[in-house]
C-alpha cells in the first residue's frame, strides 16, 4: 500500500471513531493500537489514564497527538467522514486525527529506515490532561532527541503557547421574596458590578503576547420569584510566557477590589505557558525542513507538560488552527501527508549525527 493511501485509511478509521468526552476512549485506544500493532510494534496500554506508548529503539523523535475531541455540536453543513476533493470532514480530522495518522505514517517511514522512534498518543487532552501530567517523567519523554506535539498549526512550528487558567468567581446575597427584593441583597447583581472590570482583558492588541480572561458561563439565581443568594462565573484566563498564575490572580483580584465587591476566586484547572528559544537547535532543525515559521500561539498544549522534562519541544502539524472546535471542521489529505514525510525527515535528521 502507498504512503497516501495507507495514511488516508488510517485517518479515515480515527475519524469514524467517536471520541469526545461522552464515548468510551477505548474504542479509539484500540484502534489506534492495532495501527501500530500493524507497524510490528507493540505498544502499552496505560489503563489508569487511556493512553498508548511505542517506540522503536531509543532517544529518537518522539510524536505525541491526542485521540479525544470536542463534541460534534450543531451548525455542521458537511457530512462527518465525507471528502470534498483534498478535504475530510468530521469532528477531529484536524484537532487532532489527522496529525495522530501523520505520527504513524511518519512511524512506518522510520522504520523503514531504522531510525529511533516513539509514540505517545492521549485521549484526555481536551479535558485533564492527565496522560500528559503522568507520562511526561517517562523515560520515552525524558530521552526523546525531541518531542513534536502534532497539534494542527499549518505546518508552522510553534515554539511558544499561553498557559490555561480557568477560575470560579462567586458572589454571596442573602435571598429573600421575588415580591420584596429590598429585603434581601442579589448576588446576581454583584456578580454584574464585577463584571464590566473584567470585559477590558477580552480585547488583547496581541494575542499570543497579551494576557486574556473569557468569561465562558454564569449561573445565579434558583426561580423569579426569589432573591438570587448566590452568582458564580466561570473565566478562562489565558497567560503568555514570561507570566505567572499570580499575575493572574492579580488581575482578578483588582477587578473585584475595583467593582467595590466582595467575591471568592478559586482555580480549577491549569496548564502552564510553555516556550523553547526560537533559535534552539531542534527548533531551526524543524523549521529549515518545513520551510515555514516559527511562530507562537494562543492555545496550550500537552508541551506544557513535556517541556518541564525535556526541553526539546516544539508543535507541529496538519491543519487550520482557526478551523477547529467548529462546524465543519475538516484537514486536507495533502497537509496530512507532507506533515508525515516532515516527521519522518525530521526524526532521520535528529539522530543523523550519531548514526
Amino acid at each position: 500500500m502507498n504512503p497516501t493511501e495507507y495514511v488516508r485509511g488510517i485517518l479515515e478509521e480515527f475519524v469514524r471513531i467517536p471520541s469526545s468526552v461522552d464515548a468510551d476512549p477505548m474504542a479509539i485506544l484500540n484502534a489506534a493500537s492495532a495501527a501500530v500493532k500493524d507497524l510490528g510494534l507493540s505498544p502499552t496500554i496505560h489503563r489508569d489514564v487511556n493512553a498508548l506508548t511505542a517506540s522503536s529503539g531509543h532517544g529518537g523523535l518522539l510524536i505525541n497527538g491526542h485521540l479525544d475531541t470536542v463534541p460534534v455540536a450543531s451548525g455542521w453543513t458537511k457530512s462527518p467522514g465525507s471528502w470534498e476533493g483534498d478535504t475530510l470532514y468530521g469532528r477531529g480530522t484536524a484537532d487532532m486525527k489527522s496529525g495522530c495518522a501523520a505520527a504513524i505514517g511518519a512511524a512506518r517511514t522510520l522504520l523503514e529506515r531504522g531510525v529511533p522512534f516513539g509514540l505517545l498518543f492521549t485521549t484526555d487532552e481536551e479535558t485533564t490532561m492527565a496522560g500528559a501530567k503522568q507520562l511526561a517523567s517517562s523515560d520515552l519523554v525524558r530521552g526523546a532527541a525531541a518531542v513534536v506535539v502534532a497539534e494542527p498549526t499549518a505546518l508552522n512550528v510553534v515554539a511558544s503557547e499561553k498557559g490555561v487558567l480557568w477560575y470560579r468567581v462567586s458572589t454571596k446575597g442573602r435571598s429573600a421574596h421575588g415580591s420584596l427584593p429590598h429585603l434581601g441583597e442579589n448576588a446576581i447583581y454583584r456578580m454584574a458590578a464585577i463584571l464590566p472590570h473584567l470585559e477590558p482583558w477580552t480585547r488583547p492588541k496581541d494575542p499570543a503576547r497579551d494576557m486574556t480572561i473569557n468569561l465562558g458561563a454564569i449561573r445565579g439565581g434558583s426561580a423569579p420569584n426569589v432573591v438570587a443568594d448566590a452568582c458564580s462565573v466561570d473565566l478562562d484566563c489565558r497567560n503568555p510566557p514570561g507570566t505567572t498564575k499570580a499575575d493572574v490572580e492579580r488581575a482578578l483580584r483588582d477587578a473585584v477590589r475595583a467593582s467595590g465587591q466582595e467575591a471568592t476566586i478559586e482555580m480549577f484547572h491549569e496548564v502552564p505557558a510553555a516556550a523553547s528559544p526560537p533559535d534552539a537547535a531542534h527548533v531551526r532543525l524543524l523549521q529549515g525542513l518545513a520551510g515555514t515559521q516559527v511562530t507562537s500561539v494562543t492555545y496550550g498544549t500537552e508541551m506544557a507538560f513535556y517541556i518541564q522534562r525535556n526541553p526539546r519541544c516544539v508543535v507541529f502539524g496538519p491543519g487550520d488552527p482557526t478551523r477547529i472546535h467548529v462546524p465543519d471542521e475538516g484537514v486536507s489529505l495533502a497537509e496530512t501527508m507532507r506533515a508525515a514525510d516532515l516527521l519522518a525527515r525530521y526524526g532521520e535528521r535528529l539522530v543523523a549525527p550519531s548514526r
